[in-house]
């Protein structure tokens, strides 16, 4: 069992994940889908959070479900949220990023400038 602080961060990650995710969705506009697609008049959206990584929607994403097992103080839900969720954005993220390259030439250039999910580091 953890110590009762990490139910505190745990819930502080789940509010933050949340903030960071409406704010990618409101940024994205009309180019915001659930699915893998693009649409004819897309272009690379590089303001709001999207400045500094590449799926911001995707970092939220996470800080919500490990902030939830993290709020569980339970170890174990800790390590297996994270794999399990990890390894799920990250397939997830692969194929984005190959329909994107695809679809829009200044891809490139972007997420050559941007990092993945974590500013400064991937």
């Amino acid at each position: 069992m953890m110590p009762p602080a990490a139910a505190a961060i745990g819930l502080i990650m789940q509010a933050s994940g949340l903030a960071l995710r409406v704010w990618s969705m409101r940024t994205l506009g009309a180019f915001y889908t659930r699915t893998l697609r693009t649409a004819q008049n897309q272009h690379v959206v590089d303001t709001g959070p999207y400045r500094m990584i590449r799926h911001p929607g995707y970092t939220g994403a996470l800080l919500v479900w490990i902030g939830l097992a993290l709020a569980s103080r339970s170890v174990p839900a800790t390590v297996v949220v994270a794999a399990l969720m990890g390894r799920a954005y990250q397939r997830r993220i692969a194929a984005e990023e190959h329909l994107l390259q695809r679809a829009l030439p200044e891809y490139g250039e972007y997420s050559r400038r941007t990092k993945k999910l974590i500013p400064l580091t991937w």
